[in-house]
């Protein structure tokens, strides 16, 4: 692959990947709500995702797909069914918080004496509960069954890929580095989306706020991972 074809890639690949989907609204939900430390497990879930289906693609995803078509239907239902998962969690029990933004604010303007470090324990033990039950690697699986169930990212790179080959030398170098390049551009923008999201946070302050958001997000995954089924059900 020369440097020019890899270019025109970059390129293909970075509209792609700039497009809005559930990848994007789920950085930016654990932007919003966990601050960047732990949407970087996110992030990296994702992008192992896209890692194992380029090499599927390496590997002959596509002829399998164009054997039995019913494979990406079923894939479909399966993504669309756990968009629909999330979509509920957020509207039933609002994922996105702020909790993380108030300690930051209780460690920086701490003054206060024995009844205000109990009452500040307190809401510290609240919000690390409410934390914990998004961990580092269950950030990271979440991310990953997002990308792995995404038929959009499959049929994007069985399509894109061969646009790029040159057959007259070794394909699977390049498939490879095009996996890579991939992974690394999606990487760049998920920190990038996640980054501005939790700048963003620092600007949000009102609950009705926090539960408008909450609801909005909910209503994108459910529209997400509806398409996916009914395009699913119509083709199995």
């Amino acid at each position: 692959m020369t440097f020019e074809i890899w270019i025109a890639f970059v390129f293909a690949a970075s509209a792609n990947i700039l497009a809005p989907g559930p990848a994007i609204v789920l950085a930016i939900r654990n932007g919003l709500s966990l601050g960047m430390g732990k949407t970087i497990y996110s992030t990296l879930g994702n992008v192992v995702a896209i890692g194992c289906v380029g090499l599927a693609v390496t590997l002959g995803l596509g002829a399998i797909i164009t054997t039995e078509p019913k494979i990406l239907s079923v894939l479909r239902v399966l993504g669309g069914s756990y968009l629909l998962w999330l979509a509920y969690q957020n509207w039933q029990r609002g994922m996105i918080s702020l909790d993380h933004l108030s300690l930051d604010d209780e460690n920086a303007t701490d003054t206060t004496g024995d009844a205000g470090a109990d009452t500040d324990c307190i809401h510290r033990s609240s919000a690390s509960s409410r934390q914990s039950q998004r961990s580092a690697p269950y950030l990271f699986r979440q991310s990953l069954l997002v990308g792995l169930t995404n038929p959009k990212m499959i049929i994007f790179l069985l399509a894109l890929f061969p646009l790029f080959l040159n057959t007259e030398v070794a394909t699977t170098p390049q498939l490879l580095l095009m996996t890579g390049t991939f992974m690394g551009l999606s990487f760049l923008s998920l920190s990038a989306f996640a980054y501005t999201a939790v700048k963003l946070s620092r600007l949000i302050r009102k609950p009705a706020t926090v539960t408008f958001i909450n609801k909005f997000i909910a209503l994108i995954f459910f529209g997400f991972g509806s398409s996916l089924i009914y395009f699913g059900m119509t083709t199995i």
